[in-house]
């Protein structure tokens, strides 16, 4: 399932897609088939969020940048 792989590889940097995967994570532990559709809705217009932020912007996240140095490479595999 392509939303389970990509909720493997976290950030340093706590943001809102470090949120989804740790309910992700849980839900794994503690199954809820209606959680898990919503947390594939959040994790898909999240995903679309990010990318037209990216497009406008590419500095909108510039801090965590210095703190995530793999962040541009790892943003962009996400986006895909």
């Amino acid at each position: 399932m392509e939303f389970e792989k990509s909720m493997k590889v976290a950030n340093k940097q706590r943001t809102l897609c470090e949120v989804v995967r740790e309910v992700n994570d849980y839900l794994k532990e503690h199954p809820d088939s209606l959680i898990l559709e919503k947390l594939k809705e959040i994790h898909s217009m999240a995903k679309r969020m990010t990318k037209k932020l990216y497009e406008y912007n590419k500095e909108y996240d510039k801090g965590w940048w210095e703190k995530n140095p793999d962040y541009e490479k790892d943003l962009l595999r996400r986006l895909k």
